[in-house]
């Protein structure tokens, strides 16, 4: 939704209109915060003008109106039921039979944060402000501001994705947020420990994190291609593109790798190490995955890839006196002396070096590693595509147009 169509409602117009506020207690709150310097929304609930619930209630109302989700009148009709009741906005709106259509569960971060004790409702104004006349995210503007720092804004960035996705409610995301800001913990822990949602939640900030580790993208942006993502509802990615921080290409490479680390199959330090051999040195991701593959094997590691080979049916055991000079043969050699006696084709190298690389992660064991290297071999594609078609991994590879 663009600028251009949403309204503007304050608070003390809602609170007074609900006969909550009287517009004489509204000009005395304002009056005390300018001199104490306290956000108006806490001096109305230290006052004991309006309680927590009812400011909360208010700031979620006012947001709806922004949004066209509901108009004045019914604003009205919720918040007064809340303070007389005493009852959330939810039920108040199941009491009244109200429902507000919403394509998306969504928090906006100045509202996050305030509702979860970051910043005050003043310094949220402010912000925003601040944020619209300078053209930078307003997480950024944040930071600057020194009021919360990176690692809170990424776990308030990612409960935005949560709460977009379905995964939690707003309250949910406010509930633990606090708990993280009190303990100074993960936010992974706090929902678990509310148990809110126990499920690992790293792949809605992986691809972020690869870029950041690969050294190819600061944090500070890839958390405000975050913020861009979710206002304007784009994949994270194509936030990051749109930002030149990233180039297409890139992003495709980094979403493969995403899926090898949802899947097991990469350790998100390892798709890191294979994302900055593609991206600063010209690699191509098969061969940087070989490479890897290459640098981390022990002696054990090279008989094991002999194994594979030769108990796959690609090499007859017989050739071991071509490539096996000695015994303690380290695993780039065996590579090297496959290819110079044309044992081997340089495509299911890379293909049994990925298998094996897997059995010693102990994805694969040998007997499944021979039926994945045999259909590399037969079909000619890739070791993660035939794990693909074999259904043993999910294909949970997010496209550019999809959320990510």
């Amino acid at each position: 939704m663009s600028d251009s169509t949403k309204r503007s409602l304050k608070l003390g117009e809602l609170l007074t209109k609900s006969d909550i506020l009287t517009s004489q207690q509204l000009l005395e709150s304002i009056e005390l915060a300018k001199q104490t310097g306290m956000p108006i929304g806490r001096m109305l609930v230290m006052s004991g003008a309006v309680s927590e619930e009812v400011l909360l209630t208010s700031v979620q109302l006012q947001s709806m109106f922004r949004d066209n989700l509901l108009d004045l009148d019914r604003a009205i009709v919720l918040l007064t039921m809340v303070n007389k009741a005493h009852i959330s906005l939810e039920e108040a709106m199941q009491r009244t039979g109200q429902t507000v259509t919403e394509p998306k569960p969504t928090i906006r971060l100045g509202e996050l944060l305030y509702e979860a004790g970051f910043i005050g409702h003043d310094e949220k104004e402010k912000f925003l402000v601040d944020a619209k006349e300078s053209g930078l995210p307003l997480g950024r503007i944040i930071l600057l501001y020194g009021n919360i720092s990176k690692e809170m804004l990424s776990a308030a960035l990612t409960a935005q994705v949560l709460v977009r996705d379905g995964k939690v409610t707003r309250e949910q995301a406010v509930k633990a947020l606090k708990t993280t800001r009190r303990r100074r913990s993960r936010l992974e822990d706090s929902l678990k420990e509310l148990g809110f949602y126990r499920q690992p939640i790293r792949p809605h900030t992986l691809l972020g994190e690869l870029f950041i580790n690969a050294n190819l993208v600061e944090e500070a942006d890839v958390l405000s291609a975050l913020e861009m993502a979710l206002d304007q509802e784009m994949p994270v990615g194509q936030a990051m593109i749109q930002k030149n921080l990233i180039s297409r290409a890139d992003l495709e490479i980094a979403l493969a790798l995403q899926e090898m680390v949802i899947n097991a199959t990469l350790s998100s330090e390892q798709a890191s190490a294979v994302l900055t051999k593609v991206a600063k040195k010209g690699f191509s991701p098969t061969a940087a995955l070989t490479e890897l593959a290459v640098s981390s094997a022990s002696l054990e590691d090279t008989k094991s890839l002999w194994q594979l080979l030769t108990a796959s049916g690609i090499i007859a055991k017989e050739a071991r006196s071509a490539v096996f000079m000695r015994e303690d043969l380290p695993f780039n050699e065996l590579c090297h002396n496959l290819i110079s006696a044309e044992l081997i084709d340089e495509f299911t190298l890379h293909n049994a070096c990925r298998c094996q690389f897997l059995m010693r992660s102990s994805f694969l064991d040998l007997e499944k590693a021979i039926v994945v290297l045999n259909h590399c071999h037969t079909r000619r594609i890739s070791t993660d595509d035939a794990l693909r078609e074999l259904n043993w991994i999910a294909q949970t590879k997010m496209e550019m147009d999809s959320g990510v």
